[in-house]
């Protein structure tokens, strides 16, 4: 079937222009000025003053099971993305062995998936059989990695060990994997040492892949955080990094922003590729487990749970967190994730604005589930975020992962449904030209990750498309209706199949 596309076009490279797009078989065919007639397509659909550009490409996604569960994929088409880079944070469901497959498992508990693949060839024939309506192209999580070898210990490796993981990492990337993905506040990447780190970019430097790490302190060691990842870089000589939703966690650290941005800067000069995603939002969403003091904050969430079945434990942690945070920190805290329907009632709400003692309701949420526990976290500035998004090496990245209204597995951060609308907004209003903006959301990202025939409307590409309406693109989203769709959004198409809203 042909399909005509009529309007502004938007190639992902230029400011738009009156043109027109033909699509046969998911791909396109041509695009020119010259105004096609309708008789030239079986199906033709005109646009006034929207926007026709290639789909939104998701930097930042965690939707590797999710979009089993929701194959159509409605959270993120819904809000212009045909595309996610999925595995981030250190978390990837491959690669799998006998000492971290049971671990995964209970993460994932909540899709009702039956993990059976190893690898992430196995993993991707597994998607493919669920006909999603999204392209996924995962990276290698570091996390996953790392306990496939050596399981979710704290230790240090063995030289052994490393060699194994270097070895499995090299398969995974010739598997297809886009790079490696860090989560070095997590279980087991926190105890992980520089060291190690930059030999397994040798491996990526090796694939010319990307390392996307979520740095071990996005607050008060932030600076110390990306020095070490860049100073990693330098030793392998790495080409391409990626900084994870990069922000100034807690006003304490706002200040941090010229000497951050001076690091990232001076290492792009030197020849390193350093670029950062970003989420449009001031609040962060994360385990609520990471508010946790030793030695709960090193361990596991299926361990945590675990350990809490023990009264003793339980006093002695509440306790612990009377002694660590104070109310201030409650009234930034707000509860977005938890599996006791008891406590689902208090979700949105922050710490403060329910009526229980802060400290017991998070112990006994964290014995229920510790996996399913999540928070968000106020505390990042509008206007750091604001220079943040208006760099030309930011793209959009959602952290968040494929929903429908009616299947949420639970709450969720707005940004699940709004990050690409809201960032198109966004770029729009701080006075970011639409090809510009496009661009950081379309072309930049696919050449970055090295991604073929995704990012442009040019002949010979998969006709993955996004058409807007530049001026009431947005999303309403919040933490009491996160599942509000995004406005603006008037069609989707990937690989010519259709989506109009």
């Amino acid at each position: 079937m042909r399909v005509l596309l009529k309007g502004f076009i938007c190639d992902g490279i230029s400011e738009p222009s009156r043109s027109t797009m033909l699509i046969e078989n998911g791909r396109i065919i041509a695009v020119k000025a010259d105004i096609y007639g309708a008789s030239a397509a079986d199906k033709c659909y005109s646009f006034k003053d929207e926007i026709i550009c290639p789909g939104f490409i998701d930097t930042h996604g965690h939707s590797d099971l999710a979009l089993a569960a929701v194959p159509e994929a409605f959270s993120k088409r819904s809000q212009g993305f045909t595309s996610e880079i999925s595995g981030n944070c250190g978390l990837s469901p491959f690669p799998l062995s006998e000492k971290n497959i049971d671990h995964i498992r209970e993460l994932y508990a909540s899709y009702g998936i039956d993990i059976s693949w190893r690898t992430l060839l196995e993993y991707r024939n597994f998607l493919a059989a669920k006909n999603v309506k999204l392209r996924l192209f995962p990276l290698c999580g570091h996390n996953t990695l790392r306990a496939a070898v050596a399981g979710y210990r704290q230790n240090t490796l063995s030289a052994s060990e490393l060699n194994s993981m270097k070895q499995l990492l090299n398969r995974t990337l010739d598997d297809g994997a886009l790079g490696m993905s860090s989560g070095l506040l997590y279980v087991p990447g926190c105890f992980t040492a520089p060291d190690e780190i930059t030999e397994l970019m040798r491996v990526l430097e090796k694939h010319q892949k990307v390392y996307a790490l979520h740095l071990r302190s996005e607050g008060d060691q932030l600076l110390e955080s990306l020095d070490e990842t860049l100073n990693c870089a330098r030793k392998a000589g790495l080409k391409k990094v990626l900084i994870s939703h990069f922000k100034t966690a807690r006003k304490e650290n706002w200040h941090k922003l010229d000497d951050a941005l001076k690091l990232i800067e001076d290492s792009r000069r030197n020849g390193i590729d350093v670029r950062v995603d970003r989420y449009p939002y001031v609040e962060s969403q994360t385990m609520l487990s990471v508010i946790l003091p030793e030695p709960f904050l090193h361990m596991g969430d299926v361990e945590i749970t675990k350990r809490l079945a023990d009264a003793e434990t339980r006093k002695i942690l509440t306790e612990q967190l009377h002694q660590k945070l104070s109310q201030e920190d409650w009234a930034r805290l707000r509860l977005t994730g938890a599996k006791s329907p008891v406590h689902r009632n208090f979700i949105g709400k922050h710490f403060s604005e329910i009526p229980a003692d802060p400290a017991v309701l998070t112990v006994e949420i964290l014995a229920s589930d510790a996996t399913s526990a999540t928070i968000s976290a106020a505390g990042m500035s509008e206007k750091n975020m604001r220079r943040i998004l208006m760099l030309d090496y930011c793209m959009a990245g959602s952290d968040g992962y494929t929903l429908s209204p009616e299947k949420m597995f639970g709450n969720t951060h707005p940004r699940s449904f709004g990050s690409g609308a809201k960032f198109m907004r966004l770029q729009l209003d701080y006075g970011i030209s639409i090809g510009t903006a496009v661009a950081k959301l379309t072309s930049k990202p696919a050449d970055f990750f090295q991604i073929s025939s995704i990012g442009r409307l040019t002949t010979g590409y998969h006709a993955d498309v996004t058409v807007f309406d530049p001026e009431s693109i947005d999303c309403h989203a919040d933490f009491t209706r996160p599942a509000t769709p995004a406005t603006g959004i008037k069609m989707s198409i990937l690989a010519g199949n259709i989506l109009c809203f």
